[in-house]
């Protein structure tokens, strides 16, 4: 504190005289200085009382402010006055009332005052300069000496002044084989002409300049890129730095890259080949669904060529080309969007059913690039399996043709003698008959239209179930419908001696499906529990058939304390062909079929079993039925 004081008291104490901006600029400028002058403002004299400088003085706290110079005779003497004014009378005034010993600067001694401090500015800069230069060569060698990057120094007769720790350990050298010498003693000949021919252009022309190429450098072969820096002092070159990057795994990764590139580019011609000679139809579109390509699959499938589609949105090629959007906008948002079973319109006009499939390929942020169509024709394979249907309705109408022959030969028997009896009677002595042969003959009649009925009830079955008729949804009454399958296979349930058990839940409503196809499932499920139970004989044959409603579906158990299904067969036997039936009793087209008709209708069936005691289907039927029959997806895979 004492030598703050001290300090202060050190300092040249000032009083300005003046008038006017001139008056003023002095003041800030030499306020602005204080510190740097080693000086003190201790009194202003402002002679026109100007209101800015007097809130000038007022804001730098300057001790004294007046606008008579009089006043001074009041103040302790000042160790200078500085005068900024021209008139004579102030300098007059000044002397009166100041010792004779104090100092003043007149006008005419302006400029000193300003070139004082505009030297004492420049020194300044100087020193802070000097000062910066300095910490900047030192934070350089710092630099030079521990920077994890190899770095050396060369005088311009291109000897080594100077190799960092990191570049030793690089290169491989010593530094007290490198400090003095020249590229020509650490490289082999002509090993590194190149850098020297670099460092000489840096030295001439004073650019910084970057090359590339391999240094020999002890026991292996590096590849570098080197930068030159030269190095000037007072515009003149006195040698140059040299920052070595070893770039030889970069360069074996570069000849990596390039061989992977070859090899993707012989992968992706390969790719293109398949795609371009694939049977399947596949096209790809911008994300607004323009088609960009169309293969030749897609040309044979389609008949279009590529100049008649390409750019058009991929709509033109749809039955229905809002699901296509639909499908589109899916796989825009998932990746992935398919549909089994969808129409696209040929160029001649005709349909082709194909399972198309839609795949997003996005950049890396996940942006999207363009859309994968694939679509597999499937018409002549739906075709197929509309005739392996019609294939199964005829072998299980062969299967049952016996029984049937024989179920109509018996009522056509009874029609026969009773219709004799009826004709004789009637003809010859009908009016002559007694009560009790009158009674005789009616309760004939009666068994006569019951045979009749029974008969006709039959044929019409077989033929409804033979017949290629078109199905069509219409109310079912399921009550009635499983009562007609059994009615159906009533001979196969006598010569089973089978018992059939049904509890039919009374909350189960009426709802629409399609009669025929829901018939076929049933028969086919009944006729395969009966089979089931034959293969225990030792056994009461039972099959218990148990209907319930779950919300808004259907629920049907038809179950058999038959023979069972062993695990490793319960999830196959829905597959086309397969069968667990001895050889000529079974085609395995049965419960694929019921598979795919289920599907159809918006349904599904699952099987429970336990080998050697019984097989329990469960069949799902919606209440509220689908807008249009749908394909089996699983049994598309054929």
């Amino acid at each position: 504190m004492t030598n703050d004081r001290a300090l202060v008291k050190s300092r040249l104490s000032l009083t300005l005289v003046g008038e006017g901006p001139a008056l003023g600029d002095l003041v800030a400028s030499l306020h602005a200085r204080t510190n740097r002058l080693r000086i003190k403002i201790q009194s202003v004299i402002d002679t026109s009382s100007s209101a800015d400088i007097a809130e000038l003085v007022h804001e730098l706290a300057i001790p004294h402010y007046a606008n008579e110079i009089e006043t001074l005779a009041n103040d302790p003497a000042p160790g200078l006055v500085v005068v900024t004014s021209n008139y004579s009378r102030d300098l007059e005034t000044l002397k009166k009332h100041l010792p004779a010993d104090v100092p003043i600067l007149g006008p005419r001694q302006g400029d000193l005052v300003k070139g004082i401090i505009q030297l004492v500015e420049e020194n300044r800069a100087l020193a802070v300069d000097s000062r910066r230069l300095k910490e900047t060569r030192r934070q350089l060698n710092l630099f030079v000496v521990t920077a994890p990057l190899a770095i050396y120094v060369k005088d311009t007769d291109f000897k080594y002044l100077l190799m960092n720790k990191h570049a030793l350990h690089v290169l491989g050298f010593k530094e007290e084989k490198v400090v003095g010498s020249t590229d020509e003693t650490l490289y082999p000949t002509g090993a590194a002409d190149w850098l020297k021919d670099l460092e000489t252009e840096a030295m001439k022309t004073g650019a910084t300049l970057c090359a590339t190429g391999i240094l020999q450098a002890p026991g292996q072969e590096m590849h570098a890129q080197v930068t030159i820096f030269p190095i000037t002092e007072n515009r003149r070159t006195v040698g140059v730095y040299g920052l070595v990057e070893d770039t030889t795994e970069l360069f074996e990764s570069e000849q990596k890259l390039h061989q992977v590139d070859e090899q993707l580019d012989e992968t992706q011609k390969y790719l293109q080949e398949v795609l371009k000679n694939s049977r399947d139809m596949i096209f790809l579109t911008d994300p607004d669904g323009r088609i960009q390509s169309f293969n030749n699959g897609a040309q044979m499938a389609l008949g279009y060529g590529p100049i008649e589609v390409i750019g058009k949105s991929a709509t033109y090629l749809w039955g229905n080309p809002d699901l296509f959007n639909k499908l589109f906008d899916e796989a825009l948002l998932g990746g992935h969007a398919a549909r089994y079973e969808a129409h696209l319109s040929a160029k001649d006009g005709h349909t082709v059913i194909a399972n198309v499939s839609l795949t997003l390929i996005t950049d890396p942020d996940g942006n999207p690039l363009e859309m994968v169509c694939l679509c597999r024709d499937i018409t002549r394979r739906l075709q197929l399996k509309n005739d392996l249907i019609r294939s199964e309705r005829l072998a299980a109408v062969g299967q049952m043709a016996s029984g049937v022959a024989h179920e109509i030969n018996n009522p056509l028997a009874v029609i026969d003698t009773i219709a004799g009896l009826v004709e004789d009677s009637l003809m010859d002595e009908g009016h002559l008959l007694p009560p009790d042969t009158q009674d005789i003959l009616s309760k004939a009649m009666q068994r006569l239209h019951y045979q009749v009925a029974r008969c006709t009830k039959i044929t019409h079955s077989l033929l409804g179930f033979v017949r290629n008729t078109q199905t069509g949804m219409a109310a079912i009454n399921l009550d009635d419908l499983l009562n007609d399958c059994l009615a159906l296979l009533l001979v196969e349930i006598n010569r089973c001696n089978a018992k059939i058990n049904i509890h039919l839940d009374p909350s189960v409503p009426i709802f629409r499906s399609d009669p025929m196809l829901l018939q076929q499932v049933f028969v086919n499920l009944l006729k395969n529990a009966l089979d089931a139970t034959e293969e225990v004989p030792e056994r009461d044959n039972q099959v218990n058939i148990v209907t319930q409603r779950d919300g808004q579906r259907i629920i049907i158990s038809v179950e058999d304390n038959g023979i069972g299904i062993e695990p490793e067969y319960q999830d196959k036997i829905f597959d086309l062909f397969h069968t667990t039936k001895p050889a000529g009793r079974g085609t395995g087209l049965g419960l694929s079929i019921v598979h795919e008709i289920l599907m159809r209708l918006g349904g599904n069936i699952k099987v429970a079993s336990v080998p050697g005691k019984w097989s329990r289907f469960l069949v799902e039927l919606p209440v509220v039925p689908p807008e249009s029959l749908q394909p089996d997806p699983k049994s598309m895979e054929l």
